[in-house]
């Protein structure tokens, strides 16, 4: 007998739905799968013979052929195993069902319906098509119930699953679960009991320390500030201990949340990764530090899979990259186009994905290996030449993508222990939200996302500030590029100070932070 249902698979950050068509026939017992299946799909045949006969039911002995359509298309992943399971059940006439249901989700042996990544694009994908009910892992309901208009019911097992979808009029009783012993106590399964976080959900998220705990450096807490608001890039740089990677830490606490569009495509990568379960919009601007031996796949994306990386991670937040130089410089390099286009796109063979890259790069780095170049009171220990050897890991194109540029100094002990508490995060919040919410206002985007003709209008120079904008430049070398950041970063400021026009004291301070060359010069000279 032949039998079909819906499930769905992922392709990139999209779902696609497909259509599982089983044929149940007389003849020699086999399992085949057709329609362009990965290594994951072709197992899903151990999988699926075993969860249905641990579920209490009957394997049949028949000739089984899966078909997975469209046929032309490539598929992965395990999300079809419960679709597969239950069209051979349909197919062997040992459930009836009624009605039009779409079936996700993977199997185990003992017929334990697990979570996939992906499930929120999956179930999204289901809903364009019109499919009004779905059956999903228990363990991913929140999840999916995302998505509007959509009955979505939870199913622990595979007999769960059948409960939901069978015929009322159906009279066969479902079989009893087959005997088991069960010494692996399996946390993804067992319940935990109401109020009790999950075992899988990961490890908990870091308390950010406050911005009061930043002392001594008012230039380098000004800087973030400025690059929080208007979604600037922004290095550090500074010896060992200045602290570059406390402030930096700072962020989380910093950031307002996202908005509705922002909050669901964040979600939708994170549930494409698998990073954690979903428990609802992420509405916490992502803030990621991916490690300084990360491959390219890791940072940019890639695997078989094709699966996000950490600039897609840390979309429409922020990135902060500690030790810069110390990251492999085609990882570094890789990092230009996302910073410029906001999506890295991913070309293997026969198959491109292209990913959000919206993320804001903040950087740390030390001014040589030693660390205390240019350190005031401080000697230089690396041999001659390697200090700038060691800057200059951080190309040319990267640096001028990169708005803002601060030098931080060696905090004297007497303002670590006795010196006056600064602001809070929870104050300079404030300010950061009022000024990105006066430029989503104006422009519907951040500051620095402003070019051309925008950026001129939101900055609205006077004949003498664009004046000074050019003699600014011409005196830093800037290229257009960086004159154009220029002009970001001068607006910010002034939204900061909620003036409408940028004027010169605007310009002036932005053209502190302007200097790559200089600041490094001044770290490297020994």
């Amino acid at each position: 007998m032949l039998a079909s249902v819906l499930s769905a698979t992922l392709h990139g950050l999209d779902g696609r739905v497909v259509r599982v068509e089983v044929d149940v026939a007389p003849g020699l017992p086999g399992f085949s799968i057709v329609g362009l299946a990965d290594t994951a799909l072709q197992e899903a045949r151990e999988r699926v013979r075993g969860a249905i006969r641990n579920s209490g039911f009957a394997y049949p002995p028949r000739r089984i052929t899966v078909n997975l359509a469209p046929a032309d298309v490539r598929k992965g992943g395990a999300s079809l195993d419960l679709g597969i399971a239950t069209a051979i059940l349909l197919g062997s006439e040992q459930v009836r069902a009624s009605g039009r249901w779409a079936l996700v989700g993977e199997l185990s042996l003992g017929g334990e319906v697990r979570a996939v990544p992906g499930l929120l694009p999956m179930v999204a994908a289901l809903a364009r098509r019109g499919v009004r009910r779905v059956v999903v892992p228990e363990d991913a309901l929140v999840e999916a119930r995302l998505v509007a208009d959509l009955e979505v019911v939870g199913a622990a097992t595979l007999g769960d699953a059948l409960v939901h979808i069978r015929s009322p009029r159906s009279s066969r009783r479902l079989p009893t679960i087959a005997a088991r012993v069960e010494l692996a106590a399996d946390d993804q399964v067992a319940k935990a009991p109401a109020g009790a976080a999950s075992a899988d959900a990961g490890p908990p998220v870091p308390v950010a320390p406050d911005l009061s705990d930043v002392r001594g450096q008012h230039e380098a807490r000004r800087a973030l500030e400025i690059a929080l608001a208007g979604g600037h890039g922004v290095l550090f740089i500074g010896p060992p201990g200045a602290g570059k990677t406390l402030l930096a830490r700072t962020i989380p606490g910093l950031l307002p949340p996202l908005g509705d569009a922002e909050a669901l495509a964040t979600t939708v990568v994170h549930s494409v990764a698998g990073v954690r379960p979903i428990e609802g919009l992420v509405r916490r601007p992502p803030y990621r530090a991916p490690h300084h031996t990360i491959s390219y796949a890791g940072m940019v994306g890639g695997g078989p899979r094709l699966t996000p990386g950490e600039v897609s991670l840390a979309d429409h937040g922020v990135l902060f990259l500690d030790e810069l130089p110390e990251f492999g410089r085609d990882v570094l390099e890789a990092l230009r186009q996302p910073m410029e286009d906001g999506i890295v796109t991913i070309v293997r063979a026969g198959r491109a994905e292209t990913f959000p890259a919206r993320f804001q790069l903040v950087a740390a780095m030390n001014p040589c290996p030693c660390g205390q170049a240019g350190v005031e009171g401080g000697a230089c220990r690396c041999p001659a030449g390697v200090a700038a050897r060691y800057a200059d890991r951080v190309s040319g194109p990267l640096r001028d993508r990169i708005d803002l540029w601060v030098s931080m100094p060696q905090v004297a002990p007497a303002a670590v222990v006795t010196g006056d508490a600064p602001e809070g995060s929870e104050v300079v919040a404030v300010r950061i939200a009022a000024a990105r919410a006066l430029q989503l206002a104006r422009s519907q985007t951040l500051n620095g996302r402003l070019t051309g003709r925008a950026l001129r209008a939101a900055c609205r120079l006077s004949r003498g500030a664009a004046t000074r904008a050019v003699e600014l430049a011409e005196l830093e070398g800037l290229s257009a590029r960086g004159t154009e950041r220029l002009l970001r970063v001068a607006r910010t400021i002034a939204d900061l100070g909620g003036q409408a026009v940028v004027g010169g004291d605007a310009l002036e301070e932005a053209a502190r932070f302007r200097s790559p060359a200089s600041a490094l010069d001044r770290r490297i000279a020994v």
